[in-house]
């Protein structure tokens, strides 16, 4: 008796366990330099079943003229799938916006089919060849088992690493494939493992691309379970309410 009791306590305190994990927190690191200066990033982000809170604190310092450009920038996103809204925050300025999503997908929308006309003019195509190499063992890359993917073996140094055996949990996966539409980061990816020859839901741990223009670093520093909301995306209550926030 005593052990069927047992089993179930301990049943019963597992599910309660994992009912207590209600989401996913993510930081993510991102350098880059070039002829008109540099740029780092850090992204901490959240995710659960229905909502989406990202942190980001940006920095660009330009060299010569881009030095007027020069800005650090603190900012953060919030996306609830339940009451269907997009809250933007400037935590340096003290300030927040909010809209419903067809707004917001109205503008955005608006703003892509302009650049996607500028852009097809200078569109050029890419058809250089190449078979990616994968390394025959695994490192460990920031805390992670990884595999070291070479993607190119011309002037150009592009290399990604990606986990050997973790791989993404469903509750970011479908909230990344969710926010696509209302939320792209600067140092964001969009590579598909399948046709590098590595499981479809490994987790991108580590980037790095650099040729004569610059070089480009992508670090995840952390991809792990939590069971409620960090405070560090809590929005102060004492934020003034604007009709627009400027992300960069």
């Amino acid at each position: 008796m005593n052990t069927i009791l047992s089993t179930l306590f301990l049943s019963l305190l597992l599910l309660s366990n994992l009912i207590a994990q209600t989401g996913f927190i993510t930081e993510e690191n991102t350098i880059a330099s070039f002829k008109m200066g540099s740029m780092e990033s850090s992204t901490y982000s959240y995710f659960s079943e229905n909502s989406y809170y990202s942190k980001m604190d940006f920095s660009f310092k330009g060299k010569g003229l881009a030095r007027l450009m020069s800005r650090d920038i603190e900012n953060g996103t919030a996306i609830s799938f339940e009451d269907s809204t997009i809250v933007k925050i400037n935590y340096k300025k003290n300030r927040f916006s909010r809209q419903s999503f067809s707004e917001f997908l109205a503008e955005k929308n608006s703003s892509e089919q302009n650049q996607a006309e500028n852009e097809s003019e200078n569109e050029e195509s890419d058809n250089d060849d190449f078979d990616p190499i994968i390394s025959d063992t695994s490192e460990i890359i920031n805390g992670f088992e990884s595999y070291k993917i070479t993607l190119d073996n011309s002037d150009k140094k592009q290399f990604i690493w990606v986990t050997a055996k973790e791989e993404q949990s469903d509750i970011v996966k479908t909230m990344k494939e969710k926010i696509s539409e209302f939320e792209n980061s600067w140092g964001s990816f969009n590579i598909d493992f399948l046709e590098l020859g590595m499981n479809e839901n490994a987790i991108l741990v580590k980037a790095v691309f650099s040729d004569e223009e610059g070089k480009f670093e992508y670090n995840l520093k952390k991809y792990t379970i939590v069971n409620t909301m960090p405070e560090m995306f809590n929005m102060p209550e004492d934020y003034k309410k604007v009709k627009k926030i400027k992300m960069f």
